[in-house]
């Protein structure tokens, strides 16, 4: 069994819409469903918006893979 949130409006991403946010996702692939992922680039500037204590450890290490897809050519 899968928990999945699903949100219309994230805060630090109030300047795209939907559909641009859609347009960059990337997909998974779980038991045969395809489900969007919010690009890494917007989780960084939602958890930055909100600031919690819990998203700034999250931001560090989105961050070590923002780096890490980059050397790989893939972001």
């Amino acid at each position: 069994m899968y928990q999945i949130d699903s949100m219309t409006e994230m805060k630090g991403l109030e300047h795209l819409s939907f559909g641009e946010c859609y347009n960059m996702a990337s997909t998974a692939e779980i038991e045969g469903i395809t489900i969007p992922l919010l690009h890494i680039n917007h989780l960084i500037a939602s958890k930055k918006a909100v600031f919690r204590p819990k998203d700034q450890i999250d931001i560090i290490e989105l961050e070590k893979i923002k780096e890490e897809r980059k050397k790989m050519g893939l972001d």
